[in-house]
C-alpha cells in the first residue's frame, strides 16, 4: 500500500488565562453588508480550568454547504478551548450558545448556573436563561435520569427538563426522558421514562408526548394520551 503522509497545522495567536468564574464570549464575524454574523457563549466556571482563545485554519468542510453566507475560504476559524483537570462526569462542560446577527439582535439578557440538589451523587447541572422579553428558562440537567434534581422551585426526574415563565405567567414546560416533573403550578408523572412538551398558546394549552402520563395543572388533574393534543 502506499504511503500516507498527515500534515498538522497547528492553531495561532493563542491566548490563554486560568479560572474558575463563568465565561461569556462572542465570536463575530464581519459581513461585506455590515450586517455581521455573532456565536454567544456562556459556559459554567470550574475549579482548575484553563481557557483559550485562538485562530484555526478556514473549515474545508463547510466550504461545500451550499448557502453559506461568508466566504469560509477568506477566513481563519474563531476556536475557543477549555481545558480542565479531573474527571469530566464529575464537573462536566456546560455551555449555552446563540447566534445573532446586526438584523437579528441576541434574545438572551444573561446566563448563569444555579447551584441543584440531587438524592444521589451524578453529573447534575442547573442553567437560568433570562430573555430581554423578561421571560425566563430553568434548565436541569442529568446524566441520570432516575435521580431526584432540584433547583429552587423546580425538580425533575430526567434528562433534561425546562420550564419556561414570564411576568404573564407560565408558557412552557418540556421534559425529555423523564418519569417526574415539577413547579408550583405544574406536576408531571409517568410510569416510564417519556419526553414531553406543553405549551400555552391563545386558546389554552397544547401538548405533544411520546407516551401516557398524568399531568396536574393549576390544581386541575388530566390524563394524558401519547401524540399531540389539547389540554381539557
Amino acid at each position: 500500500m502506499p504511503a500516507h503522509t498527515c500534515t498538522l497545522i497547528p492553531i495561532y495567536n493563542k491566548k490563554s488565562a486560568t479560572t474558575e468564574r463563568d465565561v461569556k464570549a462572542t465570536f463575530t464575524i464581519d459581513m461585506p453588508d455590515e450586517d455581521d454574523i455573532s456565536m454567544h457563549l456562556w459556559m459554567k466556571g470550574e475549579k482548575q480550568r484553563e481557557v483559550f482563545t485562538a485562530l484555526s485554519p478556514m473549515t474545508e468542510g463547510l466550504s461545500r454547504t451550499p448557502g453559506m453566507p461568508y466566504p469560509i475560504k477568506e477566513q481563519p476559524t474563531l476556536t475557543f478551548v477549555a481545558r480542565q483537570e479531573g474527571e469530566a462526569w464529575n464537573r462536566p462542560f456546560v455551555a449555552v450558545y446563540e447566534p445573532s446577527s446586526v438584523n437579528e439582535p441576541e434574545l438572551i439578557r444573561s446566563v448563569n448556573f444555579p447551584s441543584v440538589s440531587a438524592d444521589q451523587p451524578g453529573s447534575h447541572i442547573g442553567i437560568r436563561v433570562e430573555l430581554k422579553d423578561g421571560s425566563q428558562d430553568l434548565i436541569l440537567s442529568s446524566d441520570q435520569a432516575t435521580h431526584a434534581c432540584s433547583m429552587g422551585e423546580m425538580l425533575a426526574k430526567a434528562s433534561y427538563a425546562l420550564w419556561r415563565s414570564s411576568k404573564e405567567g407560565d408558557s412552557l414546560f418540556f421534559m425529555g426522558n423523564g418519569t417526574q416533573m415539577q413547579t408550583p403550578a405544574l406536576r408531571l408523572q409517568a410510569d416510564s421514562p417519556i419526553s414531553i412538551l406543553l405549551e400555552r398558546r391563545e386558546d389554552g394549552w397544547h401538548y405533544e408526548a411520546s407516551a401516557p402520563c398524568q399531568l396536574t395543572l393549576n390544581g386541575r388533574t388530566y390524563k394524558l394520551k401519547a401524540g399531540e393534543g389539547k389540554v381539557k
